[in-house]
């Protein structure tokens, strides 16, 4: 899409190979399970610190769909190949805060929340506009 990053380009190409035919992707962004980047940048350098983080870092890459939300598991800046599936009706909603450096979005479960941490640019206002389209009821 226009005035999309190189990498919101290929996390969006990873979670589109995914989508069934009838399915459309609303909204998508990349969560990590460890903020590893943020204390490796802090105790050796912001450049050093990135260079391990990028290929350290763990997470998801997160596809809200019409259907459900997708979420596909990477390493570095690959993924995994392991994708979990949420169909939309066991979800009560999404949620997100956001700090100074890092942000997380959680998702609401019927049995559960997960939380995900990311890191604030380009991929809060992507969280952001992923909770409007699911938004938790308060």
């Amino acid at each position: 899409m226009a005035g999309e990053s190189k990498a919101e380009r290929e996390v969006r190409k990873s979670i589109m190979t995914y989508l069934a035919p009838d399915e459309t992707l609303r909204e998508f962004t990349r969560v990590e399970t460890k903020s590893l980047s943020i204390s490796v940048a802090y105790f050796f350098s912001l450049i050093i610190g990135e260079i391990l983080a990028q290929r350290y870092q763990t997470g998801y890459f997160v596809g809200l769909t019409d259907k459900r939300l997708i979420l596909v598991e990477f390493k570095g800046k690959t993924p995994t190949g392991d994708v979990q599936s949420i169909p939309l009706s066991d979800i009560k909603g999404l949620l997100y805060n956001r700090g100074l450096v890092v942000g997380n979005l959680e998702i609401h479960r019927t049995t559960e929340t997960i939380k995900f941490d990311f890191e604030v640019s380009p991929w809060y206002q992507r969280a952001i506009n992923m909770a409007k389209l699911l938004p938790l009821a308060q």
